[in-house]
């Protein structure tokens, strides 16, 4: 009988909070030197991001060569993105933007890698060229969800915690797992819904 009661009550919720998959693509176009390794990262961790909320997130690197389903945002890489070079240091400024005109929000947003790397540099171990350029992309990663939020929830509106937060700290980019908060779920999907 408890059984039952757990499978009626998991098809109810299931039923109740239906979780929408859409398909989002980012188009990365880098203006600078950048890590392979770093973007992969990026691209997998933002993914993993949008994924709860359920959107499919996919990137290419560069001019687009084919025609995508769903949402397309072009996003730039500003500065060098990469930790291989000289060291980076924090300066005060955005981690990321995205574009508006009008109030409304248009699908292109910019990530400042030199800020993130100056926030890496800060959060790293040293010496270890490897795990640096991985904790950039992750930080890039979560950057990259946070603008994504805007774009897909159509919205300035910041959450409280968590991804849609106004300010990720150095420890919040790279440590830990990092994810949207319950209301900011409920942007994303109800501006993804059919009819909206």
């Amino acid at each position: 009988m408890t059984l039952n009661f757990v499978r009626s009550a998991f098809a109810l919720i299931c039923c109740a909070v239906p979780v929408l998959s859409t398909e989002v693509t980012a188009v990365v176009l880098p203006e600078g030197r950048y890590s392979s390794l770093a973007l992969r990262e990026m691209g997998r961790e933002a993914a993993h991001i949008l994924k709860k909320s359920g959107i499919s997130l996919s990137w290419q690197l560069g001019k687009p060569a084919q025609e995508f389903t769903g949402l397309v945002v072009v996003v730039k890489l500003v500065g060098r993105c990469d930790m291989d070079g000289p060291p980076a240091f924090l300066v005060p400024g955005a981690l990321g933007s995205t574009h508006e005109a009008n109030g409304v929000i248009l699908p292109f947003s910019d990530l400042a890698c030199e800020n993130i790397r100056g926030a890496v540099q800060s959060a790293r171990l040293a010496g270890n060229q490897l795990r640096g350029n991985i904790l950039l992309g992750r930080a890039m990663g979560r950057v990259l969800a946070h603008e994504l939020y805007h774009v897909i929830a159509n919205t300035t509106k910041h959450g409280r915690q968590g991804v849609a937060q106004p300010a990720l700290s150095a420890r919040e980019l790279t440590s830990g797992q990092l994810e949207f908060q319950p209301a900011d779920v409920e942007a994303i999907q109800s501006d993804v819904r059919p009819g909206r």
